[in-house]
């Protein structure tokens, strides 16, 4: 019995010893490492703006919202039983069981995610478990209403982590307005992770991002994706784009481009380049809508009336070149009207001999081509006119009918409404209004480039493009009661090795309505489409179906008794 005495009475005055230790010696190193384990300074995540669009009645629909989102976080090293928790998970979570348990049998591995955007009410069930290793992360996640409804120009944003960033459209261009700033959160966790109510302060309140308020008419922009993935699908086109803007200001008020993609399941894409935004990022020889700025220079300069003729061949010779018109035929003498209205690659050739190369190129020039737009969208390229500075005669020939010179769509679609906006060019734009989160409000305005051509020369090739209208290939694009100018474009697609000209073609259409007072132009696009050579038969329906819409939907009277 003593020998027991003894032995208990040792081992209480041991543990007493340690205790004391513990409870006294190293109390304050205690204290630390607890308050380090489960007080914590963490970042609170800003809400990223939203991107609203609107329509004539002044509502504001949102493209791109930041909505809240749960994603399940394992820790791997602090799992006992990895394949017990994967069938327990496996009854809340969209993942196949076996793919659950590899990510928990992760040994050495203290994050991992298993599955993101999961729904509030399994990831509460989650949480109420409270399994071990297992925790609940709330975030907000970036989500597009609409799908895929103006993917090119608004973009995406990816996670890096904690961290949002945009790519590509509005998302990347704007990232500094859309971001915000991050804020700071000091709290308790308990033993599992959890956060304890009591004892949590903010420390820095964070600032959410701005507001987007686009000049994107939300109807607009929905009825042209609808024209061109019809028009793109009954010519089996490659590619489609159509740009729908207001001459007078410079407003986009749709931008659409087909195929598209899904900004909210952007990682599906195996092809990134179909992210980028043809309208401003790819350039093209788009043909014979070029012609009407060859001739509002001849114009200008007073080298050439509607109403001068010259006398067509049906081709031209440069040098080992020939040039003939896009049908092979000969029309003897024309007006220049005329060779709008039967697209005369000669004619277009007759107005830059007579304009010379310098006066030719220096109006290129000041239409806006070889230079950016400056549109509020990353990624604009500024197209490429430098062949012209090695002044070969057949280079400012072709360039007269818009072959041999490259061009964005939306520098064409600019081009032409200067014509159609009195001779002045204007800055494009996308974004009206920018709204931050005390309300402070930042408002665009419209912005003139320069004076292209005079008033009176405007008035006088937007005559001749009705003309064309009635009287030329274009005689579908018109709406009935309207005055309604345009131009088609059939270009030929250079070979890849850049050894002339493949049979593939590019269409373009560009016109603008009421011509006298434009409300708005139309510029569309088809890549190698099937079945028709001549873009008069596959887009002037097109741009018909479009503006019949457009002109309706703004309760435009007619202009034309």
């Amino acid at each position: 019995m003593n020998w027991i005495l003894l032995f208990f009475l040792t081992a209480g005055l041991a543990l007493l010893g340690r205790l004391f230790q513990l409870q006294i010696i190293d109390h304050k190193d205690f204290v630390k490492s607890a308050s380090r384990q489960h007080r914590q300074v963490v970042e609170l995540l800003a809400e990223r703006g939203s991107i609203f669009a609107g329509d004539k009645f002044g509502n504001s629909i949102p493209l791109a919202i930041s909505r809240s989102s749960w994603a399940v976080i394992a820790s791997p090293e602090d799992i006992a039983s990895p394949a017990e928790l994967a069938e327990i998970l496996g009854k809340d979570l969209s993942l196949p069981q076996e793919e659950i348990f590899a990510k928990l049998g992760k040994k050495g591995d203290f994050y991992e995610v298993l599955e993101k955007n999961i729904s509030r009410e399994s990831a509460e069930r989650i949480a109420a478990r409270r399994l071990p290793g297992i925790y609940i992360e709330e975030g907000k996640a970036r989500y597009y209403p609409y799908g895929a409804m103006a993917a090119h120009l608004l973009g995406f944003v990816s996670r890096i982590q904690e961290d949002e960033e945009g790519r590509y459209g509005l998302e990347r261009y704007y990232e500094s307005d859309l971001a915000g700033n991050k804020g700071m959160l000091e709290g308790v966790k308990d033993a599992a992770g959890f956060w304890v109510a009591l004892g949590r302060r903010i420390i820095h309140p964070p600032k959410e991002g701005s507001k987007l308020f686009l000049t994107l008419d939300h109807n607009i922009q929905q009825k042209t994706e609808e024209v061109l993935a019809a028009y793109r699908k009954k010519w089996e086109a490659d590619r489609g784009l159509a740009i729908v803007l207001e001459p007078r200001t410079g407003r986009i008020l749709a931008l659409a481009s087909s195929p598209a993609f899904d900004p909210n399941a952007f990682s599906r894409e195996k092809d990134f380049s179909v992210f980028l935004n043809p309208a401003a990022e790819s350039m093209y020889e788009l043909g014979s809508v070029m012609k009407p700025i060859t001739m509002a220079g001849g114009i200008e300069d007073g080298v050439v009336r509607p109403d001068s003729t010259y006398y067509d061949f049906g081709e031209i010779k440069i040098k080992g070149y020939t040039i003939k018109n896009f049908d092979g035929k000969t029309y003897k003498t024309q007006t220049m009207t005329q060779v709008l209205e039967k697209s005369l690659n000669t004619g277009a050739v007759h107005v830059a001999r007579l304009l010379g190369r310098d006066r030719q190129w220096a109006f290129l020039k000041k239409f806006g081509f070889g230079e950016k737009t400056g549109i509020d969208l990353p990624g604009e390229v500024s197209g490429n006119i430098s062949n012209l500075s090695a002044e070969r005669e057949i280079d400012f020939a072709t360039a007269s009918f818009g072959q041999g010179i490259a061009v964005t769509p939306l520098q064409m679609a600019m081009a032409a409404g200067a014509i159609a906006n009195e001779g002045k060019l204007m800055r494009p734009y996308v974004v009206e209004r920018i709204v931050d989160d005390s309300g402070n409000e930042i408002k665009k305005e419209p912005q003139e480039v320069r004076q292209v051509i005079s008033k009176e020369t405007a008035e006088t090739l937007t005559k001749m493009l009705i003309s064309v209208v009635r009287i030329g290939y274009e005689n579908r694009a018109g709406v009935k009661g309207y005055f309604v100018a345009g131009k088609t474009g059939t270009a030929q697609i250079p070979r890849r090795d850049g050894r002339g000209y493949s049979d593939e073609v590019i269409h373009s259409f560009v016109g603008y309505a009421p011509a006298f007072n434009p409300k708005f132009l139309v510029f569309l696009q088809l890549n190698s489409p099937t079945g028709n050579r001549f873009a008069a038969n596959t887009l002037t329906t097109a741009f018909h179906d479009l503006a019949e819409y457009i002109l309706n939907y703004y309760e435009i009277p007619p202009d034309e008794k």
